[in-house]
């Protein structure tokens, strides 16, 4: 969807159609492997973010890591959010995590699968914060948002985009985003550690763009000029801010560092 909003702008920028295909399938792998292992000339790019790029190819033999791609650039970043019920007591981060540490073991925070980003920040955060609290993956965005409505968990970890529908409605509130800057999507909740907590879910890269591994620095270069001026657009902006995305520029090598200390943070996890 993003890359929809920024494929006029694209068009503009590159002088030339830019065609954009969905290709679903092992959980990002198969457009991956697609992109990989085309042509170097950047005619052919990729989406991708943390679970694709990162968390699939330590989870299972995909064929590639991150060293098998080149980056372009980003330009979204997707906070978590930390969701309760509308009518819960919490009104804030510290309210909540007090009722953690007075009840070990009690309070259930939903996350949108047992391999995501969320649940397996969730383990790091209970690790680094001492606290005592059930994990409860489900299949999904959507069945995690279904669990919270059902009372079936105190909490659920989300990405911000799928929450404004219930916000609005007045079902959720959001007591914090798990980043170290605020959410364009939910700009009047403040970060943990605007709450004085470290509370912030770490390694998790922006979402951009990239290409066959191999593609010359001209090439990359060119199109980084691309992503660049069309995340900055005002028009794209307008359309992100109507489906709920944070617009964020990020240059080719700061992408793929972002990336490659996202993939060395995942890899120790996993061992555990």
């Amino acid at each position: 969807m993003s890359v929809r909003a920024l494929q006029p702008k694209l068009e503009k920028e590159l002088g030339q159609s830019v065609e954009v295909i969905d290709k679903p399938g092992g959980s990002g792998a198969l457009a991956m492997n697609e992109v990989i292992k085309s042509a170097a000339d950047g005619y052919t790019l990729g989406f991708t973010g943390v679970g694709p790029a990162v968390i699939t190819p330590l989870s299972n033999d995909v064929g590639y890591t991150p060293e098998d791609f080149a980056t372009v650039g980003a330009h979204m970043l997707i906070p978590y959010v930390l969701v309760v019920p509308y009518d819960s007591k919490y009104e804030n981060l510290s309210q909540f995590l007090d009722e953690v540490k007075a009840n070990p073991n009690k309070i259930r925070i939903g996350t949108p699968g047992p391999a995501s980003t969320s649940y397996l920040a969730l383990q790091q955060l209970a690790e680094k914060q001492g606290l005592q609290f059930q994990i409860v993956p489900f299949n999904g965005g959507v069945d995690t948002i279904n669990a919270l409505l059902g009372s079936n968990v105190e909490a659920i970890v989300n990405v911000d985009s799928e929450l404004p529908a219930y916000l609005n409605d007045k079902k959720f509130k959001t007591l914090t985003v798990l980043s170290d800057k605020r959410s364009t999507v939910v700009p009047d909740t403040p970060t943990s550690a605007e709450q004085g907590i470290d509370f912030t879910i770490n390694s998790v890269p922006p979402n951009g763009l990239y290409a066959p591994k191999g593609t010359p620095a001209n090439v990359i270069a060119k199109l980084e000029k691309a992503i660049k001026a069309a995340t900055e657009d005002e028009e794209v902006k307008k359309t992100f801010q109507n489906i709920h995305i944070n617009p964020e520029f990020t240059s080719a090598a700061d992408f793929r560092k972002a990336i490659d200390d996202s993939y060395a943070y995942y890899k120790e996890i996993l061992k555990k």
